[in-house]
């Protein structure tokens, strides 16, 4: 290579750094052509952005065709792979990027083609200038690679912290009943894969959802994400939409938030918001794994109230188990007491339940207590509770209610069972002693419960002498319904 084709470079080295813009203007529209993914990367995603981008780096590439260029490439090397490791975070492809400088590339050995014209050196010259550029984007690919491993070595962490993370929330919340652990320990776990400082979970309370717990937040904070906080605080920017069965938005605002919805088997079962007040773009994988923990926080939350309605409940009917009754027959006799308001106590006992187990079976006895408890939960009010205290026997608690209200209520469920015996929708007839009594002041709820089973017994001795006298003495159940049955 001789000493004149290196000078004629460096002067063509020189003059075409000084005028970049037309070279600049020429690249950036074929960067736009034939790469748009690198146009939209862009902080403002112009045409102008990207053609001051292109002047700016071929000023650069024209510069490096000096022996003598001081352009301090280590550094341009290393703002090429954190550019390149940014560009991979939006989902621009690798080859893209290659694929944008092989456009610079060409440019400048168009550039110095038609500076060189006819001279005697051209090709000289030009095989010198393609074996110093050839240097620079070799360099300049190699740290876009490297940005690129960077980025997917970053997320393969992420994703391994994500899947700890995960587990540990899943092992957690598989060992926990309580809601208020249950909300903590997902909010605690995901606040730390997320890198994130603040939260709240909020559970299903009836038709409304109730603070269950806040990490990082002031009082009144958590506000600002609630159905009726300030919503001009936050917008819905991104919905998550995937395998998972919980609702993901990404919100917007003076919060960087993630909020999801708490859903499983399509039931809505609280919600949860995750955010920081500190510049975050929010990945769509990090939408993804918010909603894994939301239904991960959502199963376990259905667990829990599972659990809560078999301790409160009887497994057979499905009403109040006694120790649930008593509890608010004396929620009850306090307000009565506190308040001066009526109260009632029923109590019902299925006359032949002992014959029907004996004769039919067991089965065939459950099916009648189910019965029995099926229309008397048909007959009360919404604000009445029923239970069944053990075996055949039954509480009705009666708020604003007197021994009048009570018997109307027994009537009207003799009457449907009448009917059912009637019709033969029942495998036996189903029958029952009652006994009522009324609240007075200075009673607890043990003293009425005392009141109305000696109530229950007086009605039961007097069924059965009338069924006596009728020559039922021992409730017969007809040879046809054992054939039935």
């Amino acid at each position: 290579m001789t000493e004149r084709a290196s000078d004629i470079l460096s002067e063509l080295a020189d003059r075409l750094s000084a005028n970049a813009t037309e070279s600049g203007l020429v690249a950036a529209e074929s960067v736009r052509a034939i790469e748009p993914d690198l146009l939209h990367s862009h902080k403002d995603g112009t045409v102008d952005e990207l053609v001051k981008t292109s002047v700016a780096f071929l000023e650069i590439l024209f510069k490096s065709l000096r022996p003598d260029s001081r352009v301090p490439w280590h550094e341009y090397y290393t703002v090429a792979r954190e550019a390149s490791r940014r560009y991979a975070e939006k989902g621009v492809p690798l080859e893209s990027l290659m694929e944008g400088l092989a456009v610079f590339r060409r440019s400048v050995v168009a550039r110095v083609t038609d500076e060189l014209g006819a001279s005697e050196y051209a090709d000289e010259v030009l095989l010198l200038a393609q074996s110093r550029l050839g240097d620079v984007i070799e360099h300049l690919n190699s740290s876009f690679i490297r940005g690129y491993l960077d980025y997917t070595e970053t997320r393969h962490r992420a994703r391994q912290t994500e899947l700890h993370g995960l587990y540990h929330i899943a092992s957690a919340l598989g060992r926990s009943l309580d809601v208020t652990e249950i909300a903590e320990v997902g909010l605690r776990e995901t606040l730390k894969v997320l890198g994130l400082q603040a939260g709240a979970v909020w559970v299903r309370d009836g038709a409304r959802l109730k603070l269950a717990k806040t990490i990082g937040m002031q009082p009144g904070e958590e506000e600002e994400f609630s159905e009726s906080g300030r919503s001009g605080l936050v917008k819905v920017v991104e919905v998550s939409s995937g395998p998972a069965e919980s609702r993901v938005d990404r919100i917007a605002g003076e919060w960087s938030a993630i909020r999801a919805e708490l859903r499983t088997k399509g039931v809505l079962l609280g919600a949860m918001t995750v955010a920081t007040r500190l510049p975050r773009t929010f990945e769509s994988s990090d939408l993804e794994f918010v909603a894994a923990v939301a239904d991960q926080i959502a199963v376990a939350l259905d667990r829990a109230r599972q659990h809560t309605r078999e301790a409160r409940t009887d497994y057979l009917t499905g009403l109040a188990n006694r120790p649930e009754f008593e509890r608010a027959i004396d929620r009850a006799v306090a307000a009565a007491q506190r308040h001066g308001r009526r109260l009632a106590l029923m109590m019902l006992d299925l006359d032949n339940l002992k014959e029907i187990n004996d004769t039919l079976g067991h089965h065939v006895g459950d099916e009648a207590i189910r019965v029995l408890a099926q229309e008397l939960q048909r007959a009360v009010r919404a604000t009445d509770t029923c239970g069944r205290l053990g075996g055949d026997e039954f509480g009705v608690a009666m708020p604003e209610a007197d021994e009048r209200d009570a018997r109307e209520v027994g009537a009207r469920v003799r009457q449907s069972l009448d009917d059912l015996n009637r019709s033969e929708k029942v495998p036996v007839p189903v029958e029952f002693s009652i006994g009522i009594t009324a609240w007075k002041p200075g009673m607890d709820w043990q003293a009425m419960y005392q009141v109305a089973d000696k109530a229950l017994y007086v009605d039961k001795r007097r069924r059965q002498a009338g069924r006596k006298k009728l020559g039922e003495v021992s409730h017969k159940i007809p040879d046809d319904v054992k054939t039935e049955v």
